[in-house]
């Protein structure tokens, strides 16, 4: 049972005025207080958790009466088909990116060549959790919500675009308002619709997570 659209909307408008107090103010005064390492990981991840996902599975539970792992298609079946054609598309837009950057600003992945297989793993082990959680909600929840209501594409530019504004609190908190900010943005906005497109490509929400990790592996490795 889908909620009125006017629900939705004013559940969105609440997480994402917590999001941008959590994530301006909370994270200058609490997370940066905490010395880096695991302690600041587990808490800065925690709290995500308890922001995005646990929200928006309660949503689907209380609200709609529905199974929060089917509706977020975290148990539904892979459409195998589909993933071969997501994995080609996905190939050829990462190799579109990255020669974009190299030939546009001189950034390129050999920090990752050059770096040995336990760089690899650190930096893995820092980017892996947060594309579950952003995932699970803007894929696994806004993009369907809005879904039902539109035609689909229109609900994922929507949700590319609100997913990129997610970003703009603590970038802008924490950079100002630059050209750097632009950039940003269209980059996100630009996977976040590849992302929304493998979720209805695939019929799962694990291929985008794993494209969301693979690029943050990258991007952390891009000098």
């Amino acid at each position: 049972m889908k909620t009125p659209f006017r629900t939705f909307l004013l559940f969105f408008l609440l997480f994402y005025l917590v999001w941008l107090v959590r994530a301006t103010v909370f994270y200058s005064a609490v997370d940066l207080s905490i010395p880096e390492g695991p302690g600041r990981w587990f808490f800065s991840n925690g709290v995500k958790f308890l922001l995005w996902v646990l929200p928006a599975a309660a949503y689907l539970l209380w609200l709609e009466r529905d199974n929060p792992l089917t509706s977020m298609k975290i148990t539904t079946r892979l459409d195998r088909r589909g993933l071969a054609i997501g994995s080609v598309v996905t190939l050829l837009f990462f190799v579109a990116i990255f020669t974009f950057e190299k030939f546009t600003s001189g950034r390129t992945l050999a920090a990752l060549l050059q770096a040995a297989p336990a760089a690899w793993l650190g930096v893995l082990g820092q980017v892996f959790f947060s594309p579950i959680v952003e995932e699970t909600m803007f894929r696994g929840f806004v993009l369907p919500q809005l879904a039902a209501r539109m035609d689909f594409w229109k609900a994922n530019l929507l949700q590319a675009l609100l997913f990129t504004a997610m970003h703009w609190p603590n970038w802008i908190w924490t950079n100002g308002l630059g050209p750097g900010l632009l950039s940003s943005s269209m980059g996100v906005f630009a996977i976040a619709l590849l992302f929304g497109w493998l979720l209805k490509r695939t019929n799962s929400l694990w291929p985008p997570v794993i494209v969301h990790i693979i690029n943050n592996f990258l991007v952390s490795f891009m000098g």
